[in-house]
């Protein structure tokens, strides 16, 4: 039983007497001092004891070779408490102090907060898991009512390592407090019921209820100007577009000729990671063409100048050096640096298999290309650029001479670019008065547009495309679209 002067002591942490006697908390003498002894049961079994001091210097020891067990784990076990939270505290005190506040599905730990998270999932220290009822590891909501300082954090996060973090809440504690017994001296069993009412599940990565996530300013699709375009492709920052084609059918032209329009439309600077083609001579020549509505040849010195003023404005180039392998680290850095220097706002890499693609030994082709176009799409949005990757079909078969229209499916290497893309486009020219712009696939009919395609015809004069006839075609929705 309890002294006169260790009751008092502990009706001064504001602890009920009645309760400790009930729990088997009684007075000792060990060492030569005035000491409590915890008793710790599993079922009627008294499995270990802790023993500590009183008063004056905090002392604690338990008995040599005792099972490791959770204080008060009978509370686990009884049916009549199953659809009561589990609380878990870092003393025998705090547990006490929930269950006297009227919370008896209270348990400690039996050995106090380590003094920084322990990574090792069979660490010693926690034992007392190992050989907790599986009640523990069912229940779907645990407070770890830990001390609010250092190690009841790293404390915390072992615990809710170990348990789950989407099974637990954490507890803020009242101003001056610092555990469970600080909240019931100070604010009486009040304090302690406020407490743990008020726990907040922990945060979950990548799992949010949509009052937690952050407001997301959508950007607005925006017209090119490509003639009977808008009704299909709207560009909009944020988005990831994949052309195709078969070999010589306008891929980059209809590439190019859409960052142009973009640039005098919307004003969006815009980076080519065109590796097929020289900025000095090929950029610059069809760049000057377009601005100027005329073939290069028949520009004078004036429009010229102001041609190259305005490719000067609007336009950066991603131009490997000799030292340097264009490969998939080299290509997101230098994107993300023309973002920042420049205020990219369109990326056009063409072509896809002329970057150099150090894959994996591990991953197959589909996998690394399924990867790669994910670290795209999260770099578009992340970065708010709307990024362009033109990308060959598979070798096709001629059929009466002629190539058959590709679908994104046909796209080398994987069925990731039909699958991961916002926009799915193929370019194919029939004859040399008409392409068609087919959109095969749009991910936001809403917003962007809904599949369909649109005939237009390349005027090699003036770099552009203009519409084919009066009528721009029949609008066909794309299968599946």
């Amino acid at each position: 039983m309890l002294t006169e002067r260790h009751t008092a002591l502990l009706e001064a942490r504001g602890l009920d007497a009645e309760l400790l006697a009930r729990l088997g908390v009684k007075s000792c003498e060990r060492r030569g001092a005035e000491w409590i002894e915890i008793p710790y049961f599993e079922g009627a079994a008294r499995v270990n004891a802790k023993y500590r001091t009183i008063s004056g210097p905090k002392e604690f020891h338990q008995e040599a070779g005792a099972r490791s067990a959770l204080y008060n784990v009978n509370c686990l076990t009884d049916p009549a408490l199953d659809r009561q939270p589990i609380i878990i505290t870092e003393g025998e005190w705090d547990c006490i102090s929930a269950i006297q506040a009227g919370f008896a599905r209270a348990v400690s730990v039996p050995n106090g907060a380590p003094a920084e998270p322990i990574a090792d999932q069979g660490s010693a220290r926690y034992a007392y898991l190992d050989n907790a009822p599986k009640a523990l590891f069912e229940a779907p909501e645990i407070i770890l009512a830990v001390d609010g300082d250092n190690p009841g954090a790293a404390l915390l996060a072992d615990l809710s390592l170990r348990l789950g973090r989407a099974r637990c809440k954490w507890v803020r504690y009242p101003r001056g407090c610092k555990d469970l017994n600080d909240a019931l001296q100070r604010y009486g069993e009040r304090g302690v019921v406020e407490t743990i009412t008020r726990a907040q599940w922990m945060a979950l990565d990548g799992v949010y209820r949509m009052s937690e996530l952050p407001p997301i300013v959508v950007a607005e699709p925006l017209d090119s100007g490509f003639p009977g375009l808008a009704l299909h492709y709207r560009l909009r920052l944020g988005d990831f577009c994949v052309i195709t084609g078969v070999p010589g059918s306008g891929k980059t032209t209809f590439a190019n000729d859409l960052a142009c329009r973009m640039v005098v439309r919307h004003g969006w600077p815009v980076c080519f990671a065109s590796f097929e083609q020289l900025p000095q001579i090929d950029h610059r020549r069809w760049l000057r063409s377009w601005y100027a509505s005329d073939l290069v040849k028949n520009l004078d010195a004036r429009a010229i100048v102001e041609a190259d003023s305005w490719i000067e404005r609007n336009f950066v180039f991603l131009v490997p050096s000799d030292e340097d392998t264009p490969n998939l680290p080299w290509l997101l850095s230098r994107c993300s640096d023309a973002v920042i220097r420049y205020g990219v706002r369109l990326i056009i890499i063409d072509p896809w298999n002329e970057i150099e693609h150090d894959r994996p030994r591990e991953l197959s082709l589909t996998e690394y290309v399924g990867a790669a176009l994910r670290e795209f799409k999260v770099f578009a949005r992340k970065h708010q650029i709307h990024l362009i990757i033109v990308a060959h079909p598979a070798k096709m078969r001629r059929e009466n001479g002629k190539f058959p229209m590709p679908a994104l499916y046909d796209i080398s290497d994987s069925a990731a670019w039909a699958n991961r893309a916002d926009i799915g486009i193929i370019v194919h020219r029939e004859t040399e008065e008409a392409t068609i712009i087919k959109i095969a696939k749009s991910r936001y009919h809403d917003q962007i547009g809904k599949p369909g395609e649109v005939h237009a015809r390349y005027v090699w004069e003036r770099s552009t495309y203009e519409p084919a006839t009066d009528e721009l075609g029949v609008w066909v929705l794309a299968e599946g679209g």
